[in-house]
């Protein structure tokens, strides 16, 4: 064991030595015999030992190569990452804030007034089954769900929607309508009679200002389950699954669709799509795609899936009409089918999901073929997947496509939108309006305005056919409430394309004999004037500057002295002036200014026979204090107005601000009943013979313009008929616009008007001949108004003396 150690301790010494003292070594002198011996293999280490320092040195300078290599592409690739980061970054930025933030521009709404069907009030069964279906109702054979209704050969029933407006909420009703000697009863589902039911206000348009796109907002609640499986079933299998990006779902729609040779599956995700569409160009580059990837990615992990889903459905484009695009399930489902979104069936909700493909493709509208074919492939899909029936799928398949011309709605309220757009102009900003989804309720009857509108062109056509001088014809139309003084229709053209010029509103023209019954009311407000008082009708002169007007009656005949309530009946100019220089133009003038002219005119005789310039509406408004006898003296468009949250902003009320007195109105309004029993309205009353009603027919120099007012229960009306070229034409007053009328009241049936007059104002029968009240034997007598006071005191008893 002693002499062990040593050894040991000696070799490795040695070892080390070599390895670390070689100078040392060179000192000692070996022998020749040993130098011979061991001179070889001394230099053959040395040789290795080289070869083995040149690979270390290779190896050395490679591996700090690679070192520096590694480092350099390490610090080349994080900067080079820096862009791509801050560009990730900017992309995170633009996600949240614009889907966070409000994500669409939307257009104001614009609504008609509710619908209100009274007890008592005048209809027959088929208009009724008209107005529902146009108002989006289905008929079925039983109307439990809301928005369908069934018929019978006497009634019908009706699940009526619930609403929300600028008065509140109003919920849904089921109502039974009978229909008796041409009257409407109205029921509960249990029998009980109620005085009334309202349909809620349909959309007639929305303010697109410099906006062009059409949507309506719905939140994830208001989603239909069965729209939201088809969407997914046919765009999206994985959505729930997949976080933004889907490599199953783009192999299984490659394999699907090289089975099916057709595009039936796509392989972008909901979001993806949602991505390009909200944020993205429609290029196809490598660029754009790995912008959608990133982002889709960002959306995923920041919002949660319902959030996704919801924004898709209201975001899609799936039509265009004029320069109008149509985004969002909901808004679709109004234009193409006129109904909200969750009345839709399967069969509707495959049509919408089956436009996303390619909307200009399949829009049923233009390509119904077409259309139904790809709404059929969507179907098949949802039964292969177990999501329908198979009675549920055949039923589905073998509905045809029945959707709603919005053309035709865009012509019909066109007009009225732009008396809408007019009054909003001067409490809102046009961008606000564009912008901001304001829900505006107006009102407008969707009844009206479409019996105006075919009035109107009906005869038009009818005159023009007659009369080959008449083309051209053109007119206007503008109905009020004769009571609240709610404006119900505005038709500003005959034509049946909307033009873009408004004639209710633009054509400012002579009102003619118009002017009349405001000027024998200031007459009748003095107290001096009855309508029995006697009035001259003979020719006169009068010197305007340096020329003579001699103005005559268009009989072209004096007719001596006559009584007011006659001179106005038949539109007697002479007698008129006489009244008018009787109570001074100047006063006449004022007065036209106090019930609502506020063009500015000069008074002059010949304003007294109409040389007046208004349009149709400012006719209307002047007319309005006397249809409502006092109750309304301005023409109401806008009802009410409520943001997208419901909060209602603005709340326009009736005025009534008239410089006469109830009694004084309504003595006017009951005396131009005689326009038409015994004046220039007489043929409306033969078409009419039920309907109590106040008139007046107006027609100006040459017959270049026609023009009538007509005053019910529940209308005031007034019609202008006239060239725009202003050419003399051959109809009047009664001949022309007093037909337009007599065609709208057939389609309206209204009220006659009310039998009573307010306090200060009675109806006496009056034997003319003697200025006294008349016996009920007499056979000479009218019924005329008097304010209290100035009826005449004596009485006749109309018996011979023997």
């Amino acid at each position: 064991m002693t002499t062990q150690k040593p050894s040991t301790t000696r070799r490795t010494t040695t070892k080390k030595i070599t390895n670390q003292a070689q100078p040392a070594r060179k000192k000692a002198t070996p022998n020749k015999k040993d130098l011979k011996k061991t001179a070889p293999k001394k230099r053959a280490p040395r040789k290795k030992a080289t070869s083995k320092k040149k690979s270390k040195g290779f190896s050395a300078l490679l591996k700090r190569l690679t070192v520096r290599a590694i480092k350099w592409c390490f610090l080349i690739g994080l900067l080079a990452s820096i862009p791509f980061c801050l560009w990730v970054w900017w992309l995170d930025h633009e996600v949240v804030e614009t889907f966070a933030g409000q994500k669409w521009q939307v257009p104001s709404e614009v609504y008609s007034a509710p619908i209100v069907l009274r007890s008592g009030d005048p209809w027959v069964k088929k208009d009724l089954e008209v107005l529902l279906s146009e108002s989006g109702y289905r008929f079925g054979r039983n109307s439990q769900e809301i928005g369908w209704a069934a018929r019978s050969k006497t009634k019908i029933s009706a699940h009526l929607r619930p609403y929300r407006d600028h008065t509140g909420e109003h919920g849904s009703a089921r109502r039974i309508f009978s229909f008796q000697n041409g009257r409407l009863n109205i029921q509960t589902v249990s029998g009980d009679p109620i005085s009334q039911a309202t349909l809620e206000p349909q959309l007639i348009g929305h303010l697109f200002g410099g906006n062009t796109e059409g949507r309506e907002i719905l939140t994830h609640n208001q989603l239909p389950q069965t729209l939201i499986t088809t969407l997914i079933a046919i765009e999206d299998r994985d959505f729930y699954q997949h976080f933004g990006i889907s490599i199953t779902g783009i192999a299984r729609a490659v394999w699907v669709n090289f089975v099916e040779g057709e595009r039936r599956q796509g392989g972008s995700t909901l979001t993806q799509q949602l991505v390009k569409n909200m944020y993205l160009s429609a290029e196809r580059t490598y660029t754009r795609k790995l912008t959608e990837v990133i982002m889709a990615i960002l959306l995923e992990y920041h919002f949660s899936k319902e959030d996704i889903l919801t924004a898709y459905m209201n975001e899609v484009y799936l039509a265009q009409f004029g320069n109008k695009a149509i985004h969002g399930f909901a808004a679709a489902s109004k234009h193409f089918f006129g109904r909200p979104l969750n009345e839709l069936n399967v069969a509707e909700y495959a049509l919408l999901v089956g436009m996303v493909k390619g909307p200009s493709l399949y829009n049923p509208n233009r390509n119904p073929e077409r259309a139904k074919k790809r709404r059929d492939t969507v179907l098949k899909v949802l039964y292969e997947q177990g999501l329908l029936s198979e009675k549920l799928y055949s039923d589905a398949k073998s509905l045809s496509l029945e959707t709603v011309n919005e053309r035709k709605a865009r012509t019909l309220f066109a007009d009225y939108l732009d008396l809408v757009s007019f009054q909003l102009a001067k409490d809102f900003e046009k961008q606000i309006l564009a912008t901001e989804n304001l829900k505006v309720y107006t009102g407008l009857s969707i009844r009206a305005q479409e019996a105006a509108v075919k009035a109107i062109r009906r005869q038009v056509a009818l005159l023009e056919k007659g009369d080959k001088h008449l083309k051209g014809l053109q007119g206007a139309v503008v109905v009020t409430d004769s009571v609240n003084g709610q404006v119900k229709a505005i038709v500003g053209s005959s034509s049946s394309v909307y033009s873009g010029f408004n004639r209710a509103l633009g054509a400012v023209r002579p009102i003619g004999s118009l002017v009349k019954p405001p000027l024998y009311m200031m007459a009748i407000a003095t107290g001096e004037f009855t309508w029995l008082s006697q009035l001259n009708d003979e020719k006169k002169r009068y010197k305007i500057g340096n020329e003579i007007w001699q103005p005559e009656n268009y009989d072209r005949k004096v007719h001596g002295a006559v009584p007011m309530y006659y001179a106005l009946a038949k539109s007697y100019n002479l007698a008129t002036l006489d009244l008018a220089e009787k109570l001074g133009f100047d006063r006449l003038g004022d007065g036209l200014r106090k019930l609502g002219v506020k063009r500015p005119f000069t008074m002059r005789p010949a304003v007294a026979l109409g040389a007046l310039e208004l349009s149709p509406f400012e006719v209307a408004r002047v007319y309005q204090p006397i249809a409502s006898m006092g109750q309304s003296s301005q023409l109401g468009i806008v009802a009410g107005v409520l943001n997208s949250q419901g909060k209602v902003l603005k709340q326009f009320a009736s005025k009534s601000n008239v410089p006469f007195t109830d009694a004084v109105l309504a003595s006017t309004l009951d005396s131009m009943t005689k326009v038409a029993s015994v004046g220039t309205a007489r043929r409306a009353q033969e078409e009419l013979p039920n309907l109590r009603f106040a008139a007046k027919t107006g027609t100006t120099n040459e017959q270049r313009d026609s023009w009538f007012v007509g005053i019910t229960g529940d209308y005031s009306t007034t019609v202008w008929l006239g060239a725009d070229n202003n050419k003399p034409l051959s109809i009047t007053g009664g001949t022309g616009a007093q037909r337009v009328w007599i065609d709208l009241m057939k389609q309206l049936n209204p009220k006659s008007l009310v039998s009573t007059l307010p306090e200060g104002v009675k109806r006496f029968q009056i034997n003319p001949d003697e200025y006294a009240i008349a016996a009920d034997r007499c056979e000479n007598k009218e019924t005329l108004s008097f304010l209290e006071g100035t009826e005449p005191q004596t009485t006749t008893s109309c018996l011979w003396p023997f």
